[in-house]
């Protein structure tokens, strides 16, 4: 079933430009039936924020998330430990704030001279005096100033895996669109300035994200009537009582609780929502080709979520999946699908890049009926693949080829 090694280049090329992959449509379930959430942020433990910034949030029961430095929460202590009382997260924002040496303030700390250990190390010490000082041990973290690495050049690395060990959420700075729930990497959310602006100016970011479905996340510093890096309070008034009106529709809270619900809602939803992403291997080096991570293109076809599946519809209809195969060589692969027994029989194709198999829809007894069967060896590139299943020939659009659940790619070598 398998036909000699062929290049698929020309295929793939327009495979992606003549269709637009067809992925579900599935809204996120915000709480109580919310538009979206919204989460207040301020960095630095800023002296303004236990004096006019926490006040302000408490008199409209409004709970904020506080990206502390330890140093400075010591210069008032009992205002950081009354606002962990009425609610408010306490964040980690590391022990001496560095950033790029390009800031001369942060020469003698800067990120290009850091390794990932030592920021590992200055992140738990940050954890343990935060606890130490207010009681509470932090579980997001936000990028002085955005930057999320360390090194410079051929010895620069990603702080970004490292965040993801350490906590639930980090933040960064400056960005320009709000958290799409099902697909943001939770270690690297973006958080959009709030500092220096109206609130009409804040509130084009929340109908953005409201009319979503997203996650707005707003980022500031001071909280005071004026000044440089500072989210004005006339703007947080009319912020907070606009998100508290129930017509509104937002969900309010602090950025540990958000990702905490957007980590346990996609869990939950992982096995009936089709969110084409990368395929890796799992730790015993198999690629899973899921209905659930694959892209369904073509003028018909459609995942079907009850099914776990995708079912086809017409000749023109296939499904594409992106993959990093753990190295070159050959895989075993198994198909898990569905056909009724007058529709059994088509032709199909599985084909990388360098390779392809070929075969027929064997009966599986119904719709209904999932079976599993090997259908030939696939060779792979190691590395970043595509991969596609699809109709050995265009049977037009009247009958099918199969429901499709899964495939598993086995490495053999």
């Amino acid at each position: 079933m398998k036909s000699s090694n062929i290049l698929f280049s020309c295929f793939f090329l327009f495979v992606y430009v003549n269709f637009s992959a067809l992925g579900q449509e599935v809204k996120f379930p915000w709480p109580e039936g919310k538009k979206m959430a919204l989460s207040l942020s301020f960095d630095d433990a800023r002296a303004s924020n236990p004096t006019h910034g926490i006040p302000l949030l408490d008199e409209y029961g409004i709970r904020a998330t506080f990206f502390v430095v330890p140093q400075s929460v010591k210069n008032n202590l009992e205002g950081w430990q009354k606002a962990v009382v009425t609610g408010h997260e306490m964040a980690n924002h590391s022990i001496v704030h560095p950033c790029s040496g390009n800031f001369v303030w942060s020469r003698n700390k800067a990120l290009e001279n850091y390794t990932l250990d030592k920021m590992r190390a200055e992140l738990l010490q940050a954890n343990f005096e935060i606890e130490n000082l207010l009681g509470v041990t932090p579980t997001v973290y936000a990028y002085p100033c955005g930057q999320m690495y360390v090194g410079r050049g051929q010895y620069a690395q990603s702080l970004v895996p490292l965040i993801a060990d350490l906590f639930v959420a980090g933040r960064g700075w400056l960005a320009e669109a709000p958290v799409d729930p099902l697909y943001a990497d939770l270690a690297q959310i973006t958080g959009i300035e709030m500092d220096n602006k109206s609130f009409d100016q804040v509130k084009a970011y929340i109908d953005q994200a409201a009319a979503n479905g997203q996650w707005l996340v707003l980022a500031g510093h001071e909280t005071n009537e004026s000044g440089r890096q500072t989210t004005y309070l006339e703007t947080l008034r009319e912020l907070a009582k606009f998100a508290q009106n129930p017509e509104s529709g937002i969900w309010i809270a602090p950025i540990g609780e958000v990702a905490a619900y957007v980590q346990a809602t996609r869990k939950a939803m992982a096995d009936t929502t089709n969110l084409p992403q990368l395929v890796r291997a799992a730790p015993d080096g198999k690629l899973h080709l899921t209905a659930e991570n694959g892209s369904g293109v073509g003028p018909r076809i459609e995942y079907m979520p009850d099914w776990r599946a995708f079912g086809w519809f017409t000749g023109k209809d296939q499904v594409v999946w992106e993959l990093d195969a753990p190295r070159s060589g050959t895989y075993q692969a198994i198909l898990e699908w569905s056909v009724s027994d007058e529709e059994a029989g088509k032709g199909f194709v599985l084909e990388s890049e360098v390779d392809a198999i070929r075969g027929r829809v064997e009966r599986s007894g119904s719709w209904e009926t999932f079976k599993t069967l090997s259908i030939g060896k696939l060779n792979l590139e190691g590395g970043y693949n595509k991969v596609v299943f699809r109709p050995e020939e265009d049977f037009g659009s009247v009958g099918a080829l199969l429901d499709l659940k899964q495939i598993t790619l086995i490495p053999v070598f």
